[in-house]
């Protein structure tokens, strides 16, 4: 018995699929780096509370890139799960 070929609906359906996991998995790599992100502004304010100079790193770079993967991310799973709703066929009248 062989296997039917791939139609139409059901490429979109794996692309959507994979979009939307792609989504996701960006939505979860923004939420570590926000994680990370919090924990070097708590260090940098401690350390300027304590009027300690020392050489920290800038962490707006690290917002930035966070707020663009989180963007990202977001739309990716967003045209993911867009992507898998069946659409009705319109119905003409009579």
């Amino acid at each position: 018995m062989q296997a039917r070929p791939l139609g139409y609906h059901d490429r979109m359906s794996i692309l959507a699929r994979i979009v939307a996991l792609l989504g996701l998995i960006l939505i979860v790599v923004a939420a570590v780096f926000l994680a990370k992100t919090v924990i070097d502004i708590n260090q940098l304010h401690a350390v300027a509370s304590a009027n300690r100079s020392t050489n920290f790193f800038n962490p707006v770079y690290n917002v930035v890139w966070t707020a663009g993967i989180a963007a990202l991310g977001g739309l990716l799973a967003g045209a993911g799960l867009g992507m898998t709703t069946r659409r009705r066929q319109p119905t003409l009248p009579r």
